[in-house]
C-alpha cells in the first residue's frame, strides 16, 4: 500500500517495524541468557526504550520496567501508547503499563522460558483482568495463506470492477 497522500510518516508495517526496533535495543541487553529490547510508541513516534539487565546482584530489570521508567523520567505522558517488546511481560510490568494508561502490548512470538512460565500466567491472567491485550507478533509469514490453490471459476471476481457493491 503506498503512503497516503499529504502523510509523510507513514509507516506500511507498523509493528514489524517497531519489532525490530525493539530486537536492536535487546541487542544492548546485558542479561546473558534471555537478552529483551522493548519500546513504548504513540503516534508512531518512539518515546521510551529499555533493555533487560541483569545486575552484578542477580537483581533482573526487565525491559518493559525499564523502558516505561525511560518515560516517567523524562516526563513524558504514556497514555495511549503500545508496548513492543521482544519478551514477553511480568505482572509487575502489567501492572504498570495499567496505571500508566497503555492497553496494549506486542510481544514477539517465541517459546516462553521455562523458569519464568508461572509469572507469565499471572502477567496474562491480570492482562485479562485489566482490560490489556497482549498480541503475538511472528516474525515468518504463513506459506499455506500466501496464495489460494484453488483455481477461478466464474463467479470470482477478476479485478476490482467485477466486485458488487452489496
Amino acid at each position: 500500500m503506498p503512503a497516503p497522500k499529504g502523510d509523510p510518516c507513514y509507516i506500511k508495517d507498523k509493528d514489524k517495524y517497531f519489532m525490530k526496533v525493539a530486537h536492536t535495543i535487546a541487542l544492548a541487553s546485558s542479561h546473558p541468557l534471555v537478552p529483551g529490547g522493548c519500546i513504548l510508541v504513540r503516534d508512531r513516534e518512539i518515546i521510551g526504550d529499555g533493555r533487560s539487565i541483569l545486575a552484578d546482584s542477580k537483581v533482573e530489570i526487565d525491559c518493559i520496567t525499564y523502558a516505561i521508567a525511560t518515560c516517567a523520567k523524562r516526563g513524558t505522558p504514556t497514555t495511549g501508547a503500545v508496548i513492543y517488546s521482544t519478551r514477553y511481560p511480568f505482572s509487575a510490568s502489567v501492572f504498570q503499563a495499567h496505571l500508566m494508561g497503555i492497553r496494549r502490548f506486542v510481544v514477539a512470538a517465541h517459546e516462553w522460558e521455562p523458569y519464568y512460565k508461572d509469572e507469565f500466567r499471572r502477567a496474562a491472567r491480570l492482562a485479562r483482568e485489566l482490560s490489556i491485550a497482549i498480541e503475538p507478533l511472528f516474525d515468518d509469514v504463513d506459506q499455506r495463506f500466501t496464495e489460494n490453490p484453488h483455481e477461478l471459476d466464474e463467479f470470482d471476481p477478476k479485478d476490482k470492477t467485477d466486485l458488487d457493491n452489496d
